[in-house]
């Protein structure tokens, strides 16, 4: 046994290093998270901003404004008969 290689130096067989390579393929892979809890964090974040002292410009409560009308657009009386 040979003490003095380095491990960058050591061969692996294409056979182990392509087994070894979908392993880590396999592990480093992670899931989405369901969209539903992804626009309610969302939307818990843009809540908790609203309570803030902030410029008229605020892109962050800009989305909140956003997203309040889309939410309550089923709830609209309708002009369209």
């Amino acid at each position: 046994m040979n003490t003095d290689r380095t491990t960058a130096n050591v061969k692996i067989p294409a056979a182990a290093a392509k087994i070894e390579f979908s392993r880590m393929a396999q592990s480093c892979y992670v899931a989405s998270a369901p969209m539903a809890d992804v626009l309610f964090d969302q939307l818990e974040y843009l809540v908790a901003h609203s309570g803030r002292d902030c410029p008229p410009e605020c892109l962050e409560c800009g989305r909140l404004e956003r997203v309040k009308h889309w939410l309550l657009l089923p709830f609209r009386k309708s002009s369209i008969v």
